[in-house]
């Protein structure tokens, strides 16, 4: 399995996806490595599995050389709809990110600039970047889907996004992402835990960052206290990012410091998580962009109600969710506010089922085992 540079200094949403399918695989009898960057020698493995495509141009590095040495490849592109996040660079940009919507109108061309710019504190990156610019991002990913045997999508959207963007006919098996098992198996001390000593708050979850969108999140319950007069508390657990989205990071924390109702964790183990879930009422989610959104998902799973964007979400949450959109200050605020009104979720025993990482890595080794076979009939 080979994650993006610095995956697991830096984490998200791919790290978790990564080490819980890799876990679950290793039950299942598979042996898998991960690793993050072009020192992996091909010869060793029956299986490339990549992942990431966006944002990414080691990914094209990775294949390449899986591809020269013949060996099979599989793509997990967490792949995120360019409309989306054209939008999101076009209306919502802080920092340095507004230089790339100013000189470019091509999101790829936009992201191959943002890349440039993060060489020049990660010599890694240059590399990768260069051939970027030389060789064309869009081309490169486009390069990535072709040498996939197979493509490991999340939702039917992404199958649609990915064919409609790069023009390409994929081979695509949807393999939903999971939860854990400590947002599903409680333990026998788990209703009596309570981090934070507060009840039935708003919580989101996600690194601190423009494309999480905390600060609309703050200001539709800011909206929502004024207008119903009731003490509502928002939590926000998630890292700052320091220099990365400084001007975002310093509006952030002026707003928490003037808000005694904002309560800010910056780092929750992952075990730990179910309690802060399950203390809460409505889990928001109002992100710009996501594949699907995990965090509502686990926030359903541990009793809490949901609030999410986009459609990919909706393949997931159905009417489990509220929908609001991301750019709308009115829209978030009246999504939470039917959440806040609107009685626990009862999820379907069928749903339990269905968002596993077991069952991840169950249709995970069902894709390598007919690939290998595949496979090993041409050679």
């Amino acid at each position: 399995m080979l994650g993006r540079y610095h995956l697991m200094e830096h984490g998200g949403g791919d790290k978790v996806q990564i080490e819980n399918t890799a876990r679950e695989l290793r039950a299942l009898g598979a042996d898998v490595e991960i690793k993050t960057d072009e020192d992996f020698i091909p010869r060793n493995y029956d299986i490339i599995h990549l992942f990431q495509l966006d944002w990414t141009p080691e990914t094209y590095l990775y294949a390449q050389k899986a591809h020269e040495a013949e060996k099979p490849i599989i793509l997990s592109p967490i792949h995120h709809s360019i409309k989306e996040v054209k939008r999101f660079d076009d209306e919502y940009v802080f920092d340095f990110r507004r230089l790339s919507k100013i000189l470019f109108s091509n999101q790829f061309h936009r992201d191959t600039f943002k890349n440039v710019y993060r060489s020049l504190t990660d010599p890694k990156k240059i590399k990768p970047t260069l051939v970027s610019i030389t060789h064309g991002f869009q081309k490169m990913q486009k390069e990535v889907l072709e040498m996939s045997e197979k493509v490991l999508v999340q939702t039917d959207l992404e199958t649609k996004d990915l064919e409609e963007t790069f023009g390409v006919k994929i081979d695509a098996v949807k393999v939903p992402n999971g939860v854990s098992r400590n947002f599903i198996e409680q333990d026998a001390g788990a209703q009596k835990r309570n981090p934070l000593n507060l009840s039935d708050y708003i919580i989101c979850v996600g690194r601190i960052e423009p494309r999480k969108n905390q600060l609309n999140v703050i200001s539709a319950v800011e909206k929502l206290r004024n207008e119903t007069g009731e003490d509502l508390q928002l939590v926000l657990i998630g890292v700052s990012t320091g220099l990365k989205h400084f001007e975002y990071g310093k509006m952030f924390n002026d707003k928490k410091a003037a808000c005694p109702w904002i309560h800010h964790v910056e780092k929750v183990p992952y075990q730990e998580m179910p309690d802060y879930y399950r203390n809460a009422k409505v889990g928001v989610s109002a992100s710009w962009f996501e594949t699907t959104g995990l965090t509502s998902l686990e926030a359903l799973f541990c009793g809490a109600n949901a609030v999410a964007a986009g459609e990919r979400a909706k393949e997931y949450l159905k009417e489990y969710a509220s929908y609001c959109d991301p750019g709308s200050v009115d829209s978030i605020a009246g999504a939470v506010k039917a959440q806040l009104k609107a009685p626990r979720p009862q999820i379907e025993v069928q749903m339990r089922k269905e968002y596993t990482w077991e069952k991840a890595a169950a249709k995970t080794l069902e894709v390598y085992q007919e690939v290998l076979n595949k496979w090993q009939k041409s050679q």
